[in-house]
C-alpha cells in the first residue's frame, strides 16, 4: 500500500453509537470495535446519570448494530486497551452527584479485564494511584500507562507527574514506575511507533495546552521531545485521538487534521482534512489501510454519534 497517497472517506456505512459521547474508551479486538463508558450529559456538567457504563461492541466484517455486551461503573476519562484474547480497561472518574447537585468527581484506580468468550469483567492489581484524562497504550505485551489527574471530590485536582507500566504477560500482574516523567499533562494521547511511546499534546497545570510531543524509549528508559503537532492553534493538541496502522502512528486533531508521524519520528505530514472535526474522541484501525473515527465533539457542533471510517485508496 501507498502510504504516499491521501486519505479518503470510506464507503462504507456504520450505524451510530446509540448516544452522542465524549471521552470515553475503546479498542478493536478480533475486528469486532468495543467502547466502554463515556459522558452524554450537559456539557462541562458531570453527573452520574449522564455518564455511561455500558460496553458497546460492533461487529466490523457482519456490520449490524451496535450492542451492550456489559455493564459496569459509569466513567468518563478512562482508557481502554485491547492485547490477546482480553480488554483490558482502567482509571476514569466518577460523578457522585445527581444533576442537580454541586458536582462530586472521584478519579478510580480501577485496572479490570474483559473476557469476550465469557462475557465477564475480571478485577486486576488497580494502578498505584487513581487517575482520570489520561491515555494508556500496549507495545510488546506491556502496558503504559502516562498523564491525568487525580479529582477527589473538593480537594484541588493532584496532576499526575508519573507513570506506569504492567507486562501483560507475566503472573502475578505488578506496576512499575517509568522513568522520571518530565510533564505533567492531561486530555493527551498515547500511541506506538519505532518500539517507542510517542505522547502528543495534552493540557498543563496552569491551564495552556501544549502541541508538544514526548517520546518514550522502553528498551533505554528515556525521554526526548518529539516533533510539535504543526500547527497555529494550542487547541490542537487537547482531546486529540491516535493510532498505529501498518507501523505509522496517526494522530486526529480537534481542527479535523489527520497526521501521520514521520518514518524518522521528527515530522508530521498532513494526509486528510476531516470534515467533522472533533476531540475527546476515538481513533482505531479496522481493515488493512483504514481508520474509524468515533465519537467526540466539537465547539461548534457538540456532541457526535457517528462513525466514520478513512482509507487509503
Amino acid at each position: 500500500m501507498d502510504f504516499t497517497e491521501q486519505a479518503e472517506e470510506s464507503s462504507r456505512s456504520f450505524p451510530d453509537l446509540p448516544r452522542a459521547i465524549t471521552s470515553f474508551g475503546a479498542a478493536v479486538l478480533d475486528d469486532v470495535a468495543y467502547v466502554y463508558g463515556g459522558h452524554f450529559g450537559k456539557a462541562h456538567h458531570y453527573y452520574s446519570t449522564g455518564q455511561s457504563g455500558n460496553l458497546l461492541q460492533l461487529n466490523l466484517t457482519k456490520v449490524s448494530d451496535w450492542e451492550v455486551v456489559a455493564t459496569g461503573p459509569r466513567l468518563q476519562g478512562l482508557a481502554m486497551v485491547a492485547h490477546g484474547r482480553y480488554l483490558y480497561r482502567m482509571g476514569g472518574f466518577e460523578a457522585r452527584n445527581n444533576e442537580d447537585e454541586e458536582q462530586d468527581l472521584w478519579s478510580v484506580a480501577d485496572f479490570v479485564r474483559f473476557d469476550p468468550a465469557a462475557g465477564q469483567w475480571l478485577e486486576l492489581p488497580p494502578m498505584p494511584t487513581a487517575r482520570s484524562s489520561f491515555d494508556a497504550v500496549v507495545a510488546d505485551g506491556t502496558l503504559y500507562v502516562i498523564g491525568g489527574w487525580n479529582l477527589q471530590g473538593s480537594k484541588d485536582a493532584e496532576w499526575q507527574d508519573g507513570g506506569y507500566s504492567i507486562d501483560l504477560a507475566v503472573e502475578p500482574l505488578v506496576w512499575k514506575q517509568l522513568p522520571s516523567v518530565p510533564f505533567q499533562r492531561r486530555a493527551l494521547s498515547l500511541g506506538t511507533a519505532l518500539g517507542q511511546i510517542i505522547v502528543i499534546g495534552g493540557m498543563q497545570p496552569d491551564g495552556e495546552v501544549t502541541r508538544r510531543t514526548s517520546i518514550y524509549v522502553p528498551a533505554q528508559q528515556t525521554w526526548s521531545d518529539g516533533p510539535e503537532l504543526p500547527g497555529e492553534k494550542p487547541m490542537e493538541g487537547f482531546g486529540t485521538a491516535c493510532c498505529t496502522l501498518r507501523n505509522r502512528l496517526y494522530v486526529s486533531t480537534s481542527s479535523g487534521n489527520l497526521l501521520r508521524m514521520g518514518e524518522d519520528a521528527k515530522s508530521w505530514k498532513h494526509v486528510h482534512h476531516i470534515d467533522d472535526a472533533r476531540f475527546f474522541h476515538q481513533m482505531l484501525p479496522t481493515r488493512p489501510g483504514c481508520l474509524l473515527l468515533i465519537g467526540g465533539a466539537s465547539m461548534e457542533k457538540g456532541k457526535y454519534a457517528t462513525v466514520n471510517e478513512i482509507c487509503w485508496p
